[in-house]
């Protein structure tokens, strides 16, 4: 068995949503397992929830949709590919190179999706857009 973690390489965008125009058509590193409030606090586009009223002000990143980008090279070799997601939070739509893998529901479980006839040599990209 030959294992690739993919936790380097992610971009954020937002998408639908009350999101502040500084924020809009913009992509930032994403850090996976993170989440969108590190990642915007760490690209210097939000204030520190955590200091004052800066929490109420923010409470647009809850009702924004999300995406994660990632681009990743695969080379044929292998009987079976599997994609492993261990947590995703919570409603979100798993897509590898515009097609759609699967959908989930919940946090709190492990998601795998065979992915052996759907990726191809070279470059591929997984997203994942939250709801």
């Amino acid at each position: 068995m030959n294992r690739e973690f993919l936790t380097d390489g992610w971009t954020l965008t937002a998408g639908r949503g009350p999101v502040p125009e500084h924020v809009q058509n913009v992509s930032i590193l994403g850090t996976v397992p993170g989440c969108v409030h590190t990642d915007l606090l760490a690209a210097g586009m939000i204030a520190d929830p955590y200091l004052d009223n800066n929490e109420s002000a923010l409470s647009w990143i809850g009702l924004t949709d999300w995406t994660y980008t990632h681009t990743f090279q695969w080379q044929p070799g292998a009987e079976h590919t599997e994609l492993v997601f261990e947590g995703l939070d919570t409603i979100a739509m798993v897509s590898l190179n515009g097609e759609l893998l699967g959908r989930t529901r919940n946090m709190h479980r492990r998601y795998t999706f065979d992915i052996t006839d759907r990726v191809r040599s070279g470059a591929n990209e997984l997203t994942v857009d939250f709801s």
